[in-house]
């Protein structure tokens, strides 16, 4: 388990790695290939106690590297990286991102310090998963908008959900972010009271990419109560 410089979060635990979803803009990826590993959907036995090592309280990022609800993801290293959220006796904060929101069991009631996000960028109609996710049945539901490429139309829904993540795409000048993407979604989550992690990267201009930064007093970063 390492510390991360993720800001909506304080350590990534990786017993998973890898995945097929073959997204280009994934900076997993390209982290691995710069350091020559496969990125083969890989288990870590040896790495599911990694939580209980941690004594103070903490927010998790499980299996940032890899989607524990994907197709390729064996029903085994789900159920063994659940079941040790569930025994953890740290009350740590653990959040979950998936692509594949309709994977995961409605009749499962995650624990409540279990944070169950889905992530939509606007390629392939993404934002359908919004509704998937709120099916979940899990005290904090959320949605990255990371890498956020492209506007988000105004009725996915966010009615419902407990917490926003915006970011933008970094590594690449494929897309540029137009920050009028960020207002409406916003509008959404000041309309329906929910609280919102504006990543850092949208403050910061990037030569890159020849896009502009946002106006460092618009920033939020938020966290959902976990009451």
């Amino acid at each position: 388990m390492n510390r991360t410089k993720i800001e909506w979060t304080n350590f990534s635990w990786n017993p998973v790695t890898g995945c097929k979803h073959g997204c280009w803009y994934c900076y997993a990826n390209r982290l691995f290939t710069r350091f020559h590993r496969s990125f083969e959907p890989t288990f870590y036995p040896d790495r599911l106690d990694e939580p209980y090592k941690l004594k103070k309280p903490s927010k998790i990022f499980v299996c940032s590297v890899a989607d524990l609800f994907a197709t390729w993801t064996l029903p085994y290293w789900r159920d063994m990286v659940l079941e040790v959220i569930e025994n953890c006796p740290i009350q740590h904060i653990f959040q979950l991102l998936t692509k594949n929101p309709e994977r995961i069991p409605t009749d499962y009631k995650f624990p409540n310090n279990v944070w169950v996000g889905t992530t939509v960028t606007n390629e392939n109609r993404d934002w359908r998963n919004i509704e998937m996710i709120k099916a979940v049945n899990a005290k904090v539901k959320f949605v990255s908008f990371e890498p956020l490429l492209g506007r988000i139309p105004h009725d996915s829904g966010l009615k419902g959900i407990d917490w926003v993540i915006i970011g933008k795409l970094t590594g690449s000048r494929r897309v540029k972010l137009d920050p009028e993407w960020v207002s409406e979604i916003l509008a959404e989550t000041k309309h329906y009271g929910i609280p919102v992690f504006m990543k850092d990267n949208l403050f910061q201009a990037t030569i890159k990419t020849q896009d502009e930064s946002l106006d460092s007093r618009e920033k939020q970063q938020e966290f959902p109560r976990n009451d």
